[in-house]
């Protein structure tokens, strides 16, 4: 039982040509709606013969049973010469058959009747003739009609309604089969389109000439999904070789330094000195190595771990006092605005305004507020964080959470301990929690704005 079960597990999974499926359910329906007709017009004959039986027994029972009665009324005692008025009727008409028979059996008459009368059907009527010069005062009359040429007539109408059903479906399924080959063409083409693409060729659209209503949507959904994974491998690819960028600054400074010490002699000072650097460009890889493992996680579908409701407003200000120092040092002021509840990872969050704080403290003018709005919003809730200062372009707000992404200003000196993660880190976070960072930048006040 397994066996069979797998089996036809197996045949359900194997893939069908959709042309040939629907090619014989288009000649199955075909074959039941023809059938049904023949069946239909097979009846309605049957019933047209059947009625026209029933009113010609009627007509002839009554030619008879009028001659009979003319016999007895007008006492024609000679059923000899009764009998040859029956066999002229009767012989014109080969498809009746008549019995007369008396009461005491002494006196019968029987028609003469063809070979072949009979041979399929007969119909019978049957009554009785009353004649005191018949022995027994009575006789019975039996009279037989034929029916055999309208069974001959029904048997080769129902052979021709079953060769119409059959070479009509087998006509009509041929050609839908031509049909659904010829409307599944550009099914076939896109199938050949689809082949022909390669990671290099990612740039290309699927289309046809003239798509239907059913494939339209497919065929954007494809070219859309085409788009992302261009943008997606142009990103990887950038990533790619912003990491390479990244790490390669500080390993060569590690190997440089190294070599250097190597040459020659160098005292305890000048190999302390040495090592201190490169523990700073080793703590340095070791971030960047960090950070992107959490963003390799929270790109694999990793979840925030929420806890119960609690404020805002008291998790900005526990990371403001850690900023402390940095934000005296730029003479920068922290103003918290608002509070609302709201559902989330304490660390994770942390994190990611420590991420902003420092973003904005960095960019912010000297001597002005960063100011940090709380509110509820409809979806849940949001935090937004402005600081005056250096604008970015209208055409980088999109990209400042990309990874490595830095603005072309912020590149210069390339030595402020900044590898261009912190923003990612923070629509990561966002990601986590099921909401998401946008960025805005005009007039002189730049936002960071996460909504949970």
């Amino acid at each position: 039982m397994r066996g069979l079960r797998a089996r036809l597990a197996a045949r359900r999974a194997r893939p069908y040509a959709l042309g040939s499926k629907l090619s014989r359910q288009f000649a199955l329906q075909t074959l039941l709606g023809l059938g049904f007709v023949c069946v239909a017009v097979y009846g309605a004959a049957h019933w047209a013969l059947a009625t026209r039986a029933d009113e010609e027994m009627v007509r002839k029972t009554a030619l008879v049973r009028l001659l009979l009665q003319r016999a007895v009324h007008d006492r024609d005692h000679d059923f000899v010469s009764l009998g040859v008025q029956l066999d002229t009727l009767f012989r014109a008409h080969t498809d009746i058959a008549l019995t007369v028979k008396s009461t005491d059996g002494s006196l019968s008459y029987r028609s003469v009747l063809p070979d072949d009368f009979g041979a399929l059907q007969v119909r019978e009527s049957r009554f009785t003739l009353d004649a005191p010069w018949i022995p027994g005062g009575s006789a019975q009359v039996v009279l037989r009609m034929d029916q055999s040429p309208d069974e001959r007539l029904l048997d080769r109408l129902a052979w021709s309604l079953a060769i119409v059903a059959v070479g009509g479906s087998a006509v009509i399924a041929a050609g839908g089969f031509l049909l659904v080959r010829r409307g599944l063409a550009p099914m076939r083409d896109l199938a050949l389109q689809t082949r022909a693409l390669t990671v290099d060729r990612l740039d290309q659209r699927l289309s046809t000439a003239r798509p239907s209503d059913e494939m339209q949507p497919w065929i954007e959904q494809v070219n859309a999904l085409l788009g992302r994974l261009d943008v997606a491998l142009k990103q990887a690819e950038s990533f790619n070789a912003d990491v390479a960028h990244e790490l390669r600054t500080p390993l060569t400074v590690l190997i440089g330094e190294t070599e250097l010490m190597l040459t020659g002699e160098r005292s305890p000072d000048a190999l302390r000195d040495t090592l201190e650097s490169n523990l700073e460009e080793l703590r340095r890889l070791a971030g960047i190595v960090s950070d992107m493992l959490f963003l390799s996680r929270a790109d694999r579908g990793a979840v925030a771990r929420r806890g119960a409701p609690a404020s805002l407003a008291a998790e900005v200000a526990a990371v403001a006092e850690f900023h402390e120092a940095t934000l005296e040092e730029r003479q920068l002021q922290v103003e918290i605005l608002g509070d609302c509840s709201a559902r989330y990872d304490s660390g994770l969050l942390r994190r990611a305004l420590s991420n902003l704080l420092s973003n904005a403290t960095r960019y912010a003018d000297a001597g002005s507020t960063i100011a940090i709005h709380i509110a509820a919003t409809p979806g849940g809730a949001g935090i937004e964080v402005r600081n005056t200062g250096p604008g970015i372009p209208a055409d980088q707000c999109g990209r400042v959470f990309d990874r490595f992404f830095r603005l072309e200003t912020s590149r210069e000196g390339g030595g402020d301990g900044h590898h261009g993660l912190g923003l990612a880190i923070v629509a990561a976070i966002m990601r986590m929690h099921g909401g998401r960072a946008e960025a805005r930048s005009g007039q002189g006040t730049t936002a960071i704005r996460l909504q949970f």
